[in-house]
Formats: C-alpha cells, sequence, structure tokens
C-alpha cells in the first residue's frame, strides 16, 4: 500500500504546487504539510477530506486503498435536487456510451 505523504506529495508535485501553496489551501503550516509527505504526522479527518476535495479524489486514494484516482465531485453544498439533476444527466450519458458502443 502506498502511503498518505507519498500520495499527497504526488498530488501536489503534478499541479506544480509548492508545500507553501498547499498548506494555505489546507489551513495548516507548511512544515505541517511536509510533516505529512515525509510521513511524520497524519492529517486529521477534517484535513484529509478537505484535501480530497482540493485534489479532486476520494479519501480512498489519498488513502492509498484505491488505486483509481476516478472524478471526483464535491457535491456537499448542493442541494439535493441539485444531486438529483446531476445523477440523472450522468445516467442519461451512460445510457447514450451503451447504445453507441
Amino acid at each position: 500500500m502506498i502511503l498518505f505523504g507519498n500520495i499527497l506529495q504526488q498530488l501536489r508535485n503534478e499541479k506544480a504546487w509548492s508545500q507553501d501553496y498547499l498548506a494555505k489551501h489546507l489551513g495548516v503550516s507548511k512544515s505541517q504539510v511536509a510533516n505529512y509527505e515525509a510521513g511524520r504526522r497524519f492529517p486529521s479527518l477534517e484535513i484529509l477530506i478537505l484535501a480530497s476535495r482540493v485534489f479532486g479524489v476520494s479519501t480512498d486514494y489519498l488513502l492509498g486503498l484505491d488505486s483509481t484516482k476516478g472524478n471526483f465531485i464535491d457535491v456537499s453544498e448542493l442541494s439535493s435536487e441539485e444531486i438529483k439533476s446531476i445523477h440523472s444527466v450522468i445516467d442519461c450519458l451512460i445510457a447514450a456510451h451503451k447504445t453507441q458502443g
């Protein structure tokens, strides 16, 4: 299993972000990000969830439990009706791809 720190560093590097830049987005210090990446510290659940939103990946991916980066969309700010609409659009797109294939 890949360590959280390695995954965090890889995602940060893919975006060409400094540790300081990521720290500001997570609301922690630069040294805290360095400690996460070095495996000396592990983030709180709140920071883990925030990091998943910042990078657009699941918490399972960050934890090394899922090797598929996938696409993650944060819908926590949307109403249940808005979320249902998004699901409907996704279902239509999947059905359209099935008929084309």
